[in-house]
Parts: C-alpha cells; structure tokens; sequence
C-alpha cells in the first residue's frame, strides 16, 4: 500500500507540474494579446519587435499595397493598374478585428496551439479589402474606348474586287467587370478579366449570298458635264466610298457615315460650293451631287427618307424635289431599307460625267413616279458689294439671280394588282441674289435696270431677312 500511495503522489506531482508548465506557456504565447507575433497576412509575417502595435502594422501593409499592380485582360490585351487606381485596398480596421479574433477566440488551448503555429509561420489570417467601385466606374469608362472594337459589316468592294466578311465587335460591360474586380482574388499577382458585350453586324456574311444583283430596285442619274474639273474629282471620289455599301432590312443609311469628312487627306479636293447664297472655294464641293442621285433612286425604290434637307437653290442636275444637301456633321441624308432583304448601293460613272446611282437586290415593288408642284414663288434681290481692287468706274455681274420657290412632291407607286399608294413631302429653295461687284464710291444708278422677279437693291453688309447667312452653309 505504502508502494501504490507513493506512486500517486509521484503522478500528481508530475500531472500538477504539467499544468504549471502550460500555464507557463499559455501566458507566455497568448496571454492577453490582440495578435499573434509571426501572424502571416499576403506572405508577410507581423512582427511586434518591429511594430509594437499591429493596427501600425497593418496600416503600412495597406500603404504597400497601394501600389500593387492588378492586370485587367480583354483576349488581345492586357492593361496595367494599380490597387489605388481601381479604389481597392486593404481594409486595416477589418484586419484588425480579424487578428483580434483570431487571437481572443476559442478555448485556452485553441488559443495555444495558434499562438504556436504563428510562431512557426503556418498561421495565415485572410486578407479583408475594401472597393470603392466609382472610382472604379470612372477608370473603366476612361478605359472603355480601347476596348471597344466596332463590328465589321459584310461588303461586296467593288472597288478591288473582294468580299468583305461580317465580323462582331465588342464593348464593355460596365457592371460586369466591377462585380468582377470586387469577387477577384487579391492575392499574388491578380488578372481580371473584363467582361465583354458582344456587338453584331447589322450587315451579316449570310445576308450577302441572298443578294442578286441582277435585280435593279431603282436608279438614278445626273450628269456634270458642264461643272466637271475639280468638282468631278470630289463626285468619284464620293461615289467611291458610297459604293458597295449594303442596307440591311430595317437599317438605316447615313450618307455622312459612310462617304465620312470630306478632307483633302481623304481624297477630296477644293471646288466650287454655296456660302451665304455665293459661290466659293470648298474642299468637297460636288458631293451633294452623289446625295442628290443617292436620294432620287431612294425615291424611286419607296424607301424611306428618314432625314434630307433641299439645297438653298434649285440645282441644275436634278428635277425640284429630288436634290439633297449635305453637310459633315451638320445635315446628312438618312434613308431606311423597309424590305425584308438587304439592298446594295451601286454609285459608280458609267461615263466621264455621269454619275449613276443603283439599288441592287430585288425587283421594284411597281410603277413609281415622282411629280412637283410650285405652291409658292419668292421673289429675289440684287446685292451690291464694293471692292477696293476694282479699277475706278468698274461693274461685274458675280451671280445671276434666281427666284425661291416652295414645292410639294408626291411620289405614287402602281402596284401590279391595280392598287396604288401615294406620299408627298415639301422642299424650299430659297431666292438667290443678283450680285455686283462694283468699284468704291460707284454710282448704283449706273447699274443696269433691275431684272424681272428682283424687287430691290441691297448692300452686301445687309443681307436679305429670306437669305441664309454663313452660319447655315449649304454645299452643292
């Protein structure tokens, strides 16, 4: 008995001095810490010998951090940011509550063993971040350009004799990719991918197969026999870009999208245009004329004129009501395709001076006319205008005047079965000024009488209250 109470006490000497021991250790590793020394955040180990006070700590991790790069990818691209670029950072106050609880929470001996595994560098505390997703918004709507890729309708190019394939575009989905940067993982290096919209072709490959050209919807000519020279340049050369350029069904032509800026460094050259109801040097001048035939074969086929506007004059190449005037990025000619097939745009010179407009692609819905009435007739003015370099006593008639006029065109269509459908729509051509250049200090009453449809005379710094000014120029 003496034996198995000596042991006893043996064991509960030893049991006491294992828990003094734990103890021991349990003060020393844990006690009343808010982190753990050795803790490992984005590979790097809190070190308290270094930085007494964790939340100092990790407020430098989230200063380093700043400055992290992230990469955004598209399939062909790559962009280089940083966290501070894209609003994301490392959030040192929820950081903090996390070493906090990871240091505070669970059993005495739970508490040990992770105190412990800091120490060795195997216990590892999840990163928290913070996304401020406008700052976010407003880098990708800056970056939103270069991803863009417009798509690529299909085209027959005439000009070189290829077939151009249909091809789909892309733009950026705005939400998609915050939601994707705010679920990415931070850590390493870290690759969003943007999220991508797709764009389709409005004119598609297999919409190119179902068009015959052997079939002449409508078409339209105009001739610059007498107005070739430079004007002419700038017709082909319009004609060029507006050839082979389909509309699918229910899509919308822009004749300034498509035949674009008319600069020098597009092929265009100067030419005669109307400035203020005068003729002046323009580059592109002569490219209503290919609007003009472009709208009258759009009449013929009953599309639709979405949006046109008459010249400020009558023009010499086209019948009251079929001209069309043009503008870049001021007044455009619009038509719509109302069909259930693609049409192909056929502009090209079958001679020297003719210009020739076609629709291709179907057979024409019937018998289509076009007809204009004059409802009113403007009467015009002679505008008088010094210059100095004229010799003394000198009279130059610059413009013969023209009366204006307000027209209604009715466009009527014989359907093979008897029946026939009508639509009318107005132009305005506004009085064109006699104009006189005369020498300084002339005598007016030595200008020969006023012409027939001239009301009175006017000085060049007074123009007429029914003539444009030269913050409406119209280009013939």
């Amino acid at each position: 008995m003496k034996w198995f109470g000596w042991t006893l006490t043996v064991v509960s000497a030893m049991a006491g001095s294992a828990a003094l021991s734990a103890l021991v250790a349990f003060q020393y590793f844990v006690g009343d810490r808010s982190a753990f020394p050795g803790t490992v955040v984005l590979d790097h180990r809190y070190d308290p010998e270094q930085h007494s006070l964790p939340g100092h700590w990790l407020e430098l991790r989230r200063r380093q951090l700043e400055k992290q790069p992230i990469y955004l990818r598209t399939p062909d691209d790559t962009y280089e940011y940083t966290f501070a670029d894209l609003g994301v950072e490392l959030d040192a106050a929820e950081m903090l509550s996390a070493f906090e609880q990871t240091a505070r929470s669970g059993s005495p001996f739970g508490r040990l063993e992770r105190a412990l595994r800091a120490r060795r560098g195997t216990l590892s505390v999840d990163a928290r971040f913070s996304f401020d997703r406008e700052r976010a918004r407003a880098l990708l709507k800056r970056l939103a350009p270069s991803v863009h890729r417009p798509a690529i309708n299909a085209e027959l190019d005439f000009r070189n004799h290829r077939r151009v394939e249909s091809q789909s575009g892309r733009t950026l989905d705005l939400e998609a990719t915050l939601r994707a940067i705010e679920q990415a993982s931070l850590v390493d290096v870290p690759v969003v991918e943007l999220a991508l919209l797709e764009i389709a072709p409005t004119v598609t490959t297999d919409m190119l197969a179902d068009i015959d050209v052997s079939k002449v919807l409508a078409s339209f000519e105009t001739s610059f026999r007498n107005k070739a020279g430079n004007r002419g340049v700038n017709i082909r050369r319009a004609a060029e870009y507006l050839d082979g350029t389909i509309v699918a069904p229910g899509a919308e032509l822009s004749f300034n999208q498509v035949v674009g800026p008319r600069e020098e460094s597009r092929g265009f050259v100067w030419a005669p245009v109307i400035v203020n109801d005068e003729m002046e040097p323009g580059v592109g001048g002569g490219v209503c004329q290919v609007a003009t035939t472009l709208h009258a074969a759009a009449v013929y086929g009953m599309l639709e004129v979405e949006q046109r506007r008459s010249h400020s004059r009558p023009s010499g190449y086209a019948p009251l009501g079929l001209d069309a005037t043009v503008i870049y990025g001021k007044v455009d000619l619009k038509i719509k395709n109302p069909y259930d097939t693609a049409l192909i745009v056929h502009a090209y010179l079958p001679t020297r001076t003719t210009l020739r407009v076609e629709l291709l692609g179907r057979d024409p819905p019937g018998l289509v006319e076009h007809v204009y009435a004059v409802t009113e007739k403007h009467d015009f003015t002679r505008r008088v205008a010094a210059k100095s370099f004229l010799a003394p006593g000198a009279q130059e008639r610059k413009q013969k005047g023209t009366p204006g006029y307000d027209v209604v065109s009715v466009v009527r269509v014989r359907y093979p079965d008897g029946t026939e459908k009508r639509r009318s729509y107005r132009s305005k051509y506004y009085p064109v000024p006699e104009v006189y250049w005369v020498s300084e200090g002339s005598d007016l009453s030595e200008l020969p009488e006023l012409p027939e449809g001239a009301t009175h005379t006017e000085h060049a710094d007074e123009p007429s209250a029914d003539t444009e000014t030269a913050d409406s120029p119209f280009f013939g």
